[in-house]
């Protein structure tokens, strides 16, 4: 008997496969479905594309939420489309590791021609009131690292309607208790997904997105200053739990190619009053070990922190903080758990 999956075009007991021939691959509607459909299932998701093709962020982004993994087809074989190397099963892309394998062609070195992203996600709770909104978090993420707004957003691509907060509140809210992501995009290839979930104390959102700043930047002067001041113009407009900026290397259009790119780099946290007051912060011992600010008000501040000692790694400065915090502490204070 031929059986034939409604969304996958194989299956089995640990992954379900998506193939795509098209050079561009977006979040279309399929596609979206596949993802959720697999991650409902409790499988891998996995993605098969030619070796030639691009992601759209907007996918990058459902990608990696879902857990999944990107494997592209070459004349020579199969390869993980995010590490280069070589795979002889699908289960490879998650059981083998190594680096004495095959690599495809254009790992040899991160990509010339890449655009440097400010990545951002931030999480801010609001009351659960009938003036409450969704989408601003993400307006305010965006235009606070330098981006121009949004223009457009849906629930998968292409994104067809005007970016208007009413509606993707409306939408937000039909979904209720948890939603599923709402996409938006920007004229300046921007993107962001959007997520809100009721909790016990109020609504959850979470924005998480990029705005493009160009070339991928040598110094890294300006990106943390953007990102400071993203974070610290959401901490006067919203009540963050957490949030958090870093730098991504992307090919430009942005999309992203099976090519070398340059490790993610952790710029700036932001931990709001909420999670200030739940970890019972030192905060005069984090203002001596590190570059912090204290936002809002002395009894109910945020704290602010730039990873920009050059004489120190972004990541060792980033680990470094969390150990000085106890990063279950953050996890379990912050609300991250809770819905989204």
């Amino acid at each position: 008997m031929h059986v034939v999956h409604p969304v996958a075009d194989e299956w089995t007991e640990d992954y379900q496969l998506w193939s795509a021939s098209s050079r561009h691959v977006t979040l279309s509607a399929p596609l979206a479905t596949f993802l959720e459909a697999t991650t409902e299932d409790g499988l891998r998701p996995v993605l098969v594309t030619r070796a030639d093709a691009s992601l759209s962020p907007l996918l990058s982004l459902a990608l990696r939420r879902a857990g999944g993994h990107w494997a592209v087809w070459a004349d020579n074989g199969g390869f993980d489309g995010l590490s280069g190397y070589r795979i002889e099963s699908f289960e490879d892309l998650w059981q083998r590791s190594g680096t004495n394998r095959d690599r495809l062609p254009g790992f040899e070195r991160p990509t010339a021609d890449g655009v440097g992203v400010l990545m951002f996600d931030v999480h801010a709770h609001s009351r659960a009131a009938a003036s409450t909104t969704v989408g601003a978090l993400a307006e305010a993420a965006v235009t606070g690292l330098g981006g121009t707004g949004l223009s457009l957003w849906g629930p998968w691509e292409p994104l067809l309607e005007p970016w208007d907060v009413a509606a993707v509140t409306a939408a937000a809210r039909s979904q209720m208790p948890v939603t599923a992501a709402l996409h938006g995009w920007g004229p300046d290839g921007q993107f962001v997904d959007v997520l809100a979930a009721r909790t016990r104390h109020g609504v959850l959102e979470q924005a998480k997105g990029g705005v493009v700043l160009g070339a991928y930047p040598r110094q890294l002067a300006d990106p943390i200053a953007r990102a400071s001041h993203a974070l610290a113009q959401i901490a006067e407009r919203f009540r963050p739990t957490i949030g958090f900026c870093s730098l991504a290397h992307f090919d430009a259009g942005p999309v992203q190619r099976p090519t070398a790119k340059a490790p993610e780099a952790p710029l700036a946290v932001l931990i709001g009053p909420r999670g200030v007051y739940d970890l019972r912060l030192d905060i005069d011992a984090l203002v001596q070990r590190h570059d912090v600010s204290v936002l809002g008000p002395g009894k109910a501040p945020a704290v602010l922190v730039r990873f920009s000692d050059p004489d120190i790694g972004l990541w060792a400065q980033l680990m470094a903080f969390a150990y000085d915090i106890g990063p279950e502490r953050i996890a379990a204070a912050t609300g991250l758990g809770e819905g989204i």
